[in-house]
């Protein structure tokens, strides 16, 4: 990004004095000693310039960061379904079939999933802006610059982005009013929930949006802001365009409950621009504020992925039910019984005809045997000997002369520069019985394949027993963090045109097919386009080997506007209903792992519209309707816990859901 020696020494200036005096910054959000006006001046920018690039750099809000990342990965996936952990799908492993709690003591990432982002915002994403504010409001009205209402603006709407995070996961969070510095002018915070501050973060945004449009900029002034600017580098279309389409989330957000609210902001949107390119993205890289040297072994979202192996493996329902990639099922008579497998799957043909989303080919790799074939989120107990998991293993044997010859005893499976090989020792029964080899190598398949053994537990292995998430999507560390993305915006005015909220610049067909369209394009060129390799500095983790993160890139670019059209095709006969749950499966698949707190919030705002969870939670795990408070809060802001405390319960949904009770699994 461009200026960004320059940046880094204004943001150190500003993190180096605004966190001199921890104490007072934990009592007032802000040292009151701390960042001057003398020093901004000496440093040649805005003292309100300074917190607005600072505020921009805050970890979480507007990039990723490795230890909420690894436990929404972990954690996340078991609630989403994103990725498959198989030891909580499969009785392989030795886990029971058992109601399990996704925050249970035994996960060390329970505090950590459930509290960060409440903490962060009473700490980090709120005291550069009330600091700013601060300063802001003890200017005179004729010492205040253009520059600086702009940045207060702009930040006014990151506020407006980080109570949108927090209301949707809590409910109720402490507020601050647009034009307060909180504690520093002796302002408390109140306690406003979702039907409160919905309203109010959706009329300012607005209003910033109209504030924005007709501003008129110096060259110089646009100048410096574009030195300070780290989202957008001071493209003020862009900064509209993320606004609008924030905006939209937020009204999409309470159409459940509030649904003249939606219909009245799509209305006052009809002319607004949306993100609308495959690039637009709201968000900065791990390398636009981290050290190259520390990532990925220390910082950075690549860390996270590198540690959350266990969730690698793909999802069956991204593969086979979303993007058409289906298995070839056949079967064969061996010692007179006959058995099921999946020999490969049709992406070959699919990807050459438009019949198979060309992301499978980006976003994913494929299997040792070259399939692209995941694995469910619901439960296989093993007894049944034809399952979708028993038909992908046993492909690994079926043809060999284990089942037919009595005299070979072994497998050996080539897993690239690897091998794995399973024997049959003398005094299993299999050994000397050719009718039990189905039997004996289906259970030891099963388990290789459930318990890691042919990954070591690491992502990046070349040839796995199961399709997995493909490496080069995922360690790209100069990749924008898409906080929010111009293919949300087109799967939001998709819904909002099924379900008569109100039609923007197409129908509902039309934005469905565009927001798949721009997914192809988006994950083709942060797959593609991806400049490191094992000896880049930064580079792959070393755990990754070399030839997978060749194998991951794709061979040529497939036609996505051929396979749009067949999906935009098979959405035309869908029930409205069905409709819904299609848009959300594309909202889920593409921002996968990088956007669990949307889609979160997404799926259980759609539960009563579609008839139930659209998506596809783990049956041993309790589904969550929110997340905890932290229970610190009950000494530090007593307050504060008298008013949420009577609904800090993950089975409790929230305000915009509509619903008064829980959606519940199989097994709740």
């Amino acid at each position: 990004m461009k200026n960004i020696i320059f940046k880094s020494i204004i943001l150190l200036l500003v993190l180096m004095v605004s966190f001199s005096c921890q104490d007072k910054l934990e009592e007032l959000y802000q040292d009151p000693d701390g960042f001057s006006k003398q020093q901004a001046d000496a440093a040649g920018i805005s003292i309100i310039a300074g917190y607005f690039a600072s505020e921009c750099t805050q970890s979480l809000l507007l990039k990723g960061e490795y230890g909420p990342m690894y436990h929404m990965m972990r954690s996340g996936t078991r609630v989403m379904g994103t990725g498959m952990q198989l030891y909580y799908t499969t009785t392989d492993y030795g886990v029971s079939y058992g109601l399990k709690d996704v925050d249970a003591s035994s996960d060390w990432g329970a505090n950590a999933f459930n509290q960060t982002v409440f903490n962060k915002l009473k700490n980090e994403w709120i005291k550069q802006i009330l600091w700013a504010q601060y300063e802001y409001n003890k200017m005179s009205e004729d010492g205040r610059t253009d520059l600086d209402e702009l940045y207060m603006k702009l930040m006014q709407a990151i506020k407006a982005y980080a109570y949108q995070r927090a209301i949707d996961l809590y409910e109720e969070v402490p507020y601050f009013e647009t034009g307060s510095a909180g504690a520093l002018d002796n302002d408390e915070a109140e306690y406003k929930d979702q039907q409160e501050i919905y309203p109010i973060i959706i009329e300012e945004l607005g209003e910033i949006c109209t504030y924005l449009e007709n501003l008129d900029l110096s060259s110089s002034e646009l100048s410096s802001f574009s030195l300070q600017d780290i989202i957008f580098d001071g493209d003020f279309d862009m900064w509209i365009k993320w606004i609008n389409s924030l905006r939209l989330r937020c009204a999409m957000a309470v159409a459940e409950v509030n649904p003249d609210l939606t219909k009245s902001t799509l209305s006052e949107m009809g002319s607004a621009s949306f993100l609308d390119e495959y690039d637009d993205v709201a968000g900065i890289a791990d390398l636009d504020v981290i050290d190259a040297s520390k990532l990925p072994g220390q910082l950075g979202v690549g860390r996270a992925f590198k540690e959350v192996a266990v969730s690698f493996r793909a999802s069956a329902k991204f593969l086979d039910d979303v993007m058409h990639c289906t298995p070839v099922e056949k079967d064969t008579v061996v010692n007179g019984e006959t058995l099921y497998y999946f020999s490969g799957d049709n992406h070959e043909e699919g990807l050459a005809n438009g019949t198979v989303d060309p992301r499978v080919a980006y976003l994913f790799s494929p299997d040792a045997l070259g399939r692209y074939i995941g694995g469910y989120s619901s439960w296989d107990d093993g007894t049944d000997n034809n399952s979708y998991y028993s038909k992908l293993m046993r492909a690994y044997y079926i043809n060999d002369p284990i089942m037919t010859d009595l005299s070979v005893t072994s497998i050996t499976i080539d897993l690239g520069d690897d091998e794995y090989t399973i024997s049959i020792g003398e005094d299993d029964e299999a050994y000397s019985d050719l009718s039990k080899r189905d039997e004996y190598l289906l259970s030891e398949f099963r388990y290789a394949c459930s318990t890691w053994d042919d990954t070591n537990g690491y992502p990046g292995k070349y040839g796995t027993f199961m399709s997995e998430y493909n490496v080069r999507c995922f360690f790209r560390y100069d990749m924008d963090y898409p906080t929010i993305s111009s293919i949300e915006t087109e799967l939001f005015l998709a819904e909002a045109a099924v379900r008569d909220f109100g039609t923007i610049n197409g129908s509902a067909r039309e934005h469905y097919k565009k927001a798949i369209e721009l997914s192809c394009e988006y994950w083709y060129h942060i797959n593609n386009d991806n400049p490191y390799s094992s000896s880049t500095s930064p580079a792959f983790p070393t755990v990754c080997d070399e030839k997978r993160i060749e194998a991951d890139k794709p061979d040529q670019k497939y036609d996505a506007s051929t396979y749009a059209e067949y999906a935009a095709t098979l959405f035309d006969a869908m029930t409205k209903q069905e409709q819904v749950q299609a848009i959300f499966n594309q909202l889920h698949l593409h921002y996968n792992f990088y956007g669990y707190e949307i889609c979160f919030t997404t799926a259980r705002r759609l539960i009563d519209y579609v008839g139930t969870c659209p998506a596809a939670p783990y049956e041993v795990f309790k589904w969550k309707e929110r997340n905890f408070y932290p229970p610190a809060l009950s000494s530090s802001d007593p307050a504060g816990w008298a008013i949420v405390s009577s609904h800090d319960d993950t089975d409790l949904p929230v305000w915009f859901t509509g619903r008064s009770e829980k959606w519940k699994n199989v097994l709740e």
